[in-house]
């Protein structure tokens, strides 16, 4: 079947788009629409957990970040996180296909969620963090989901580097991203506990009110620095990103210093970061709905920003609107989502990109390609 409001979120971001995005930053022609280029990609059986079916499926809807590498063999292998469980698993990515592999990758070993939503690779590590906000549904503290996973990278194979004894090599895990954003004037009225993401109150517990609490959903690695990009707090119309130095966020010396600096970034009402990938040039950013309700329908942009820290409003270069209209949704998927983005190729007149779904399963890759 197809999506049946598809068209009309896209009339709606069109029209989002020509009101303009924030108070003092210009609008911005409307960008072009973006068909997908082939895609949902099949997965054939899928990525393998040792669940429960009903769990099992949950889980292979629920990928909300990809960071890939090559290979000595010039093959494209791809960490995928999920935003259930603790664990993440690869796929061999080709030009139009990919394979599931069954080889765990255990982030953290708790029976806590981990609440992954993005991931990112220098070449050196992955990273993996956490969402680091309230559970959605009640707004309760989810202190499982306040980590930052970080392990080195095997420049032969694409995958992580293990020990003998099978263990990651240099896997650390940092809470200090936390506290960090505590201390960020920009940030600091939306970290706390309890704080209920968006505008309105939870399903579960209607009592409490929408306090744009954090929500990390994007991240990107370059020049040392780590990027996060929030899918909430958004005030009009102004998404936030969080950048840090690596080695020291990973440092266990305690004078190290992160030197975090968060930058606003006009995206347009109703959109916050949905995930981040760094390019040549800088960054490019996928744009969805924020985590209001009411704004579910602002529709999903790539962008792409320099990576500059700025006391002002940035205005990123809009490159695209996603058009998801013509995807059919198969037996296995929920809804369309996207939440994950990756660059196969860039070349000087485009970037051939794959985005991936929360709600699909497997991820439900789809290919465009989108000028810059």
């Amino acid at each position: 079947m197809t999506r049946p409001k598809a068209r009309w979120l896209q009339l709606l971001l069109a029209v989002n788009l020509s009101l303009g995005l924030s108070a003092g930053v210009a609008a911005q022609p409307a960008p072009p629409s973006v068909k997908p280029d082939s895609g949902p990609w099949d997965s054939g059986a899928g990525f393998h957990f040792d669940l429960t079916k009903k769990k099992l499926q949950k889980t292979r809807q629920s990928v909300s970040g990809i960071a890939c590498n090559l290979d000595a063999a010039q093959q494209r292998i791809c960490l995928l996180a999920f935003d259930e469980g603790a664990e993440a698993r690869y796929a061999h990515v080709g030009r139009q296909a990919w394979r599931m592999d069954a080889e765990p990758v255990v982030l953290r070993d708790t029976t806590d969620e981990l609440d992954a939503e993005a991931a990112a690779t220098d070449g050196r590590y992955f990273y993996v963090t956490g969402s680091h906000s309230a559970k959605r549904g009640d707004c309760a503290s989810n202190p499982g989901s306040r980590h930052v996973i970080r392990f080195r990278l095997d420049p032969a194979t694409g995958r992580a580097l293990r020990s003998p004894t099978g263990a990651l090599v240099d896997h650390a895990d940092s809470g200090r991203l936390w506290p960090l954003m505590q201390a960020q004037a920009e940030l600091a009225p939306y970290v706390g506990e309890r704080k209920c993401l968006g505008d309105e109150p939870p399903k579960e517990a209607p009592t409490l009110a929408g306090r744009q609490g954090v929500n990390i959903e994007g991240m990107a690695v370059q020049g040392g620095r780590l990027y996060v990009g929030f899918r909430g707090p958004v005030l009009d119309g102004v998404a936030r990103v969080l950048a840090v130095n690596a080695e020291a966020l990973f440092s266990i010396e305690p004078a190290s210093v992160p030197k975090p600096s968060v930058t606003r970034l006009a995206l347009g009402p109703n959109r916050g970061i949905r995930d981040m990938v760094a390019v040549k040039t800088g960054l490019l950013l996928l744009a969805g709905p924020d985590d209001s309700r009411a704004r579910q329908g602002a529709g999903w942009t790539v962008s792409w920003w320099d990576g500059k820290a700025s006391a002002s409003v940035v205005q990123p270069r809009l490159l695209a609107a996603l058009d998801l209209s013509g995807v059919t949704l198969r037996t296995c998927d929920k809804e369309l989502k996207p939440e994950a983005i990756t660059v196969l190729e860039e070349t000087p007149a485009a970037y051939k990109l794959l985005v991936l779904s929360d709600g699909l399963c497997d991820g439900g890759p789809l290919a465009f390609t989108v000028a810059h």
